[in-house]
Parts: structure tokens; sequence; C-alpha cells
């Protein structure tokens, strides 16, 4: 369902999408659902840092593969691809679905971010993010949000100060999403580079 919900939504927004803007949008969804209390374990959908730098699931992979495959999704280009027809009514159906439904509201506000901010301010913004900072130096692929991380106590702790200062201002996450992601451009939050 990630998969589909980020696809539609980027869709809807910028055109055709790329597995890098799911697999970007999915990260910044799990994020997001830890801010709000939910643990890794709960999302179920491990990142690793790729060689390039950024968050990476084989799970979205694999989806994304399985979703060309049953036609849910067409590639349109190289590497850009469109929902089908066929891939909004499976997005219909899995929003119906209890255990998935849950995970809705933060895939949609990840991806709402887009208009608030222009892609590169988010996607810049994550680099910064603790876990994905800390990683960055690896020459191999790294887990991320491991708990013993000590780079993921540290975005606990940033969500955590983040949650006390913004509390009761905002009704929906999207507000404090944005605090965060500006907050991360202009190094005001914890900082972890010691």
């Amino acid at each position: 369902m990630d998969t589909l919900l980020i696809g539609s939504k980027l869709q809807s927004r910028i055109g055709d999408f790329s597995l890098s803007e799911i697999q970007f949008f999915a990260y910044l969804s799990c994020l997001l659902s830890l801010y709000d209390g939910h643990t890794v374990t709960e999302w179920n959908c491990a990142f690793i840092k790729s060689v390039l730098g950024s968050p990476y699931s084989s799970d979205i992979q694999s989806s994304l593969e399985l979703l060309v495959s049953n036609g849910s999704i067409l590639e349109t280009d190289r590497d850009f691809y469109q929902i089908t027809e066929k891939g909004t009514n499976t997005l219909s159906f899995c929003k119906t679905q209890k255990q998935l439904n849950w995970r809705c509201s933060y895939l949609e506000t990840a991806c709402k971010s887009l208009s608030v901010l222009p892609y590169g301010v988010i996607k810049e913004a994550l680099t910064r993010e603790p876990v994905v900072f800390s990683a960055r130096n690896s020459l191999i692929s790294k887990s991320l949000l491991e708990s013993s991380n000590p780079a993921t106590e540290a975005l606990h702790i940033q969500f955590a100060s983040l949650k006390n200062a913004l509390e009761g201002q905002y009704k929906s996450l999207i507000g404090p999403a944005i605090v965060w992601i500006e907050s991360l451009n202009s190094n005001h939050l914890l900082n972890y580079d010691n």
C-alpha cells in the first residue's frame, strides 16, 4: 500500500515519479510515525543507507516490482512510473484494511509536505536527519533506525524536544513535520555532529 499511496500522491503533485522518490517519502513517513509514538517494528519496513547515501528499503523495491508486474503501476520512461486505474482500485481497497489503514496519515503527511516546501528542501533536510547523517561516511550499506544506534536516540531526543516545544499548537502532523524539516535545514535542533 505504501508504494501505491505515495505514488498516487506524488503523481497528483509532480506527475511521473521515480523509485528514489518513493523510497524517500516512505522513509519520511516512517519517521513521522516515530514522531507520533510508533516504533520501527510497528512500521514493519526496514531501511538501509544505500551506496548513494539515501534511505532505501528492499520492501519498497519489491513492492514496486510487483505492482509493475501486475499492472497496478506502469513504467512510463526509464525509471519513471504512473499509477494505473487498477492501482487506484487496489489502493482504495487497501485503505479499507484496518491493519494498513493506520499508516495512511503518515504517508499522506509526508507527501503533503510537498505542498508547503520544495522537494529539494525536504530532501536536503533528510540528509541532515541524525540517523542518515551519522551513516553518511559509511562506505557500505548500513541499517537505519536501529534502536542500538546512538543516532536513533538523537532522533528520538529531537522529536521529544519538538513535541514539547509545539505542544498543542497544531491539530495535524503537517505542522510539526514542516517545523522539523525547516529546523534540520537551519540546524536549530540538537547538534549531533560532535
